[in-house]
């Protein structure tokens, strides 16, 4: 009985996540500091790297 509430509760709380990303996400990137950090994290990763200079320098 207890697994089925603890289930029951991860969907309720994985639902909600879905529902609220773009909130949640605007709310974590208006932190100077996280929006910098975030960035750096995503530059490293080369293909997102490749992407994102061919864009801005086609």
């Amino acid at each position: 009985m207890q697994r089925i509430i603890i289930i029951i509760g991860l969907l309720i709380g994985i639902n909600s996540l879905f529902k609220n990303r773009f909130r949640m996400l605007n709310t974590f990137l208006s932190n100077k500091w996280l929006r910098r950090l975030s960035v750096a994290l995503v530059m490293r990763i080369p293909a997102v790297r490749e992407k994102m200079m061919y864009t801005m320098l086609r």
